[in-house]
C-alpha cells in the first residue's frame, strides 16, 4: 500500500472514531446550533439506562455529515422515500406510510413542505414509485397486510384484494392525490412487499416483489416469492391506465440452499455497459434481494409487450387477467440468469453462515434483503484492478435477531459472465463485506427490540471528480463512489465504494476495513418516538430509517417513527442544486 493510501485509510479510520457528540437544535427559521465536545463514540448503545425512544440520547454523527432540515410530517408510521424534480419546476419527496403517503415540497431542502396526503384506510404503504407520462405524474404504492390488527379499520384478510393491492396514484395535482387503479394477484394473496418501475422499449412496467406464503405450491406452478411483472398500459383504455399482469420472474429453486428463501426487494436496470459485443448489452435486468438465496439476477427484456409483439401481448395479458393472475393462465417466466450467495463465514468452519448450515444468527450473513445495481460502470484500474469498466452491485442483508453482529452488506463485481449452448450467465464474485465497526461489541435483541441495528435500505451514487470544484476525496481514478445505508436505529451511515474496492485485493483485517470504508455516520434525531398502534411493528425507537435516497447532493431520511429528515455530507456539497 501506498504512503498515501495509508494516510487515506488512516484518516477515514479516525473520522469514524473520532465523532461529535453534538446538541443539535433546528429553530423555526431552521438555523442549526451546535455545541460539542470530542471524544470516541461508539453510536450503538445498550445499556440499561439507555431510552431508545429518547431523542436527546441519540445526538450521535460525524461531524462531516450536517442536519439540514426536518419535517414530521402528519403521522408516525413512515416508510419508501423517492424524489423527483417536476415539470413543474419544483422537487418533492413522495414517502410511504402505514396509511397514507406523503408528498413534500422539498425544493428548498432547508424549509420543506406537506403539500399532499395520499390516504388509504386499508393496510400498510410500505412503498412508492414515481413516473411520468404524457406531463402527467405518477406514483404506483402497494397495500401488504402484515399485521391485521394495524389496519384501519382493523379488518385482517390476506384473500381480501382491498387489502393487498398495487395502486396507481395520480400526483400531478400535489395537494390532491387521485386514485387511478388498483390491481390484485390471486397468484400472491400475501399482498406485494416492494415495487420498481422501469421503461422496456418506451412502455412503462411495475415489478412488484411478492412474500412467500404457507400455501404456496411450487409444485403445481405457483411463483412462490415470485416478482410479478405487469405493463402499466396507458394506451389502451383511453385516458384510464390500467396495470396489466403479464408474467413473473421466480427464484430457481433447484439452485437454493433451503432455509427461509423469501423475496423482499429488487432493483431494475437496463445494462449500462457500451460495448456491443456484450451480449448483455441493452438488456434489462431485475437484481433480486432474497433471504437466503442471495442476488438472484433475471432478464425481462423480451417481457409480453404492445410495441414488440401485439398479439403475443393480448393473448397473454387476457390469459392472465382471466385467471387472476395465477399460474391456471399466467405463465410467462423470465429467465434467471445470474445468482449468488457466498455469504460470510463468521466462525471460521469453511461454509457460509445461513440456515442451510444451521448458523443462521438471525440472518447476518444470509437474510439479503436489498439489491441495487450501480447506475454507472467504472475503471478500477488505479485500484489495481483490470483496466476496463465494471459493473457493481450492493447487497445488504436484513437482521430479525442476533447473538452477536448487526448484519452484513457485500460491494459484488457483477461484470463477468460466461456463454453455455448460447445462454450467457451472470459470474457475480464478491469484492468485500461491510458491517458497521462497532458490530461485534452488539447484538440485536428477540423481542420488542428485533431489527435494531439491522441495515435495511440503501442508495448509491458514483460522483465524477478532477474538475473545477469537485477534488477526488478517495483513491484518484477521476471518481468517487458512496453508499449510503439506512440501518433502522443505527441511522445513516456512508460508505466508501473505492476503499472497499482497494480493501478487496489487500486481505486485512475485515473489521478494519469496514472502518477504513465509512466515511461517516448520522443518528437523526428530531422528535422522541412513540410505539407504533402496531402488534406487529410495535417499536418505537428514534431513530428508526426506513430508507435513506441520496439526490443532489443531499440524502433524504425516512424515518419510521418520526418523519422526513434531510442532511449533507460535506464532500457532496459541491453536487447539489
Amino acid at each position: 500500500m501506498s504512503s498515501e493510501r495509508v494516510v487515506a485509510a488512516i484518516g477515514l479510520v479516525v473520522c469514524l472514531i473520532v465523532a461529535i457528540f453534538a446538541s443539535v437544535t433546528l429553530s423555526d427559521n431552521e438555523t442549526t446550533n451546535r455545541s460539542s465536545n470530542t471524544e470516541l463514540v461508539d453510536p450503538l448503545i445498550q445499556t440499561e439506562d439507555h431510552d431508545h425512544r429518547n431523542a436527546s440520547q441519540h445526538v450521535m454523527f460525524t461531524d462531516n455529515i450536517r442536519p439540514v432540515s426536518y419535517n414530521p410530517l402528519t403521522a408516525p408510521g413512515n416508510a419508501e422515500i423517492q424524489v423527483a424534480d417536476s415539470p413543474d419546476g419544483k422537487r418533492y419527496a413522495y414517502i410511504a406510510g402505514w396509511t397514507e403517503m406523503h408528498i413534500v415540497d422539498v425544493t428548498n431542502p432547508e424549509n420543506t413542505t406537506v403539500t399532499g396526503v395520499y390516504y388509504d384506510p386499508n393496510t400498510q404503504v410500505l412503498d412508492v414509485k414515481y413516473l411520468q407520462y404524457n406531463a402527467r405524474e405518477y406514483v404506483i404504492v402497494q397495500n401488504q397486510l402484515v399485521d391485521p390488527g394495524a389496519a384501519d379499520p382493523n379488518v385482517g384478510s390476506w384473500e381480501d384484494p382491498a387489502q393487498v393491492t398495487v395502486t396507481l396514484v395520480d400526483v400531478t395535482d400535489k395537494s390532491n392525490p387521485s386514485w387511478v387503479d388498483s390491481w390484485y394477484d390471486a397468484d400472491h394473496p400475501s399482498g406485494p412487499h416492494n415495487l420498481y418501475t422501469h421503461m422496456i422499449d418506451n412502455e412503462w412496467y411495475i415489478f412488484v416483489a411478492n412474500p412467500d406464503y404457507e400455501q404456496c405450491d411450487v409444485g403445481q406452478g405457483d411463483a412462490c416469492g415470485g416478482i410479478t411483472i405487469a405493463h402499466l398500459n396507458f394506451a389502451g383504455y383511453g385516458d384510464l391506465p390500467r396495470i396489466v399482469k403479464v408474467g413473473e420472474a421466480e427464484v430457481s429453486w433447484e439452485s437454493t440452499l433451503g432455509g427461509w428463501i423469501y423475496i423482499h426487494d429488487m432493483t431494475v436496470q437496463t445494462w449500462p455497459g457500451e460495448d456491443r459485443n456484450d451480449p448483455r448489452f441493452d438488456r434489462t435486468f431485475v437484481y433480486g434481494a432474497y433471504w437466503e438465496a442471495g442476488l438472484r439476477i433475471f432478464d425481462v427484456s423480451d417481457v409480453p409487450h404492445p410495441g414488440n409483439d401485439l398479439a403475443e401481448y393480448l393473448a397473454i395479458a387476457a390469459a392472465c387477467r382471466g385467471s387472476l393472475g395465477t399460474q391456471l393462465g399466467c405463465n410467462w417466466r423470465a429467465p434467471e440468469v445470474g445468482q449468488w450467495m457466498e455469504f460470510e463465514d463468521f466462525d471460521g468452519d469453511g461454509e457460509i453462515d445461513c440456515g442451510c448450515t444451521s448458523n443462521e444468527n438471525g440472518g447476518r450473513a444470509s437474510y439479503i434483503h436489498y439489491a441495487e445495481p450501480i447506475d454507472d460502470m467504472v475503471d478500477a484500474s488505479h485500484l489495481g484492478y483490470p483496466i476496463g469498466k465494471r459493473h457493481l452491485t450492493i447487497v445488504a442483508t436484513e437482521v430479525l435477531s442476533t447473538t452477536v453482529g448487526t448484519g452484513m452488506s457485500y460491494l459484488l463485481d457483477t461484470t463477468a459472465y460466461e456463454i453455455n449452448n448460447g445462454n450467457f450467465r451472470f459470474l457475480p464474485e464478491l469484492i468485500h463485506g461491510w458491517e458497521i465497526p462497532f458490530a461485534m461489541d452488539h447484538h440485536i435483541p428477540e423481542g420488542e427490540e428485533w431489527l435494531l441495528f439491522s441495515p435495511h435500505n440503501a442508495d448509491t451514487q458514483i460522483f465524477q471528480t478532477g474538475l473545477p470544484g469537485l477534488p477526488d476525496n478517495s483513491f484518484g481514478g477521476a471518481w468517487d463512489g458512496r453508499i449510503y445505508l439506512s440501518s433502522y436505529h443505527a441511522g445513516l451511515w456512508v460508505i466508501d465504494i473505492e476503499t472497499l474496492m482497494f480493501e478487496g485485493l489487500q486481505g486485512v483485517n475485515k473489521t478494519v476495513a469496514h472502518a477504513s470504508s465509512t466515511v461517516g455516520y448520522h443518528l437523526p434525531h428530531g422528535a422522541d418516538g412513540s410505539p407504533l398502534d402496531s402488534s406487529f411493528y410495535d417499536f418505537g425507537w428514534t431513530p428508526f430509517l426506513w430508507a435513506a435516497e441520496y439526490h443532489d447532493g443531499y440524502t433524504y431520511l425516512s424515518c419510521i417513527t418520526s418523519g422526513l429528515y434531510i442532511v449533507q455530507l460535506d464532500i457532496d456539497a459541491p453536487y447539489g442544486n
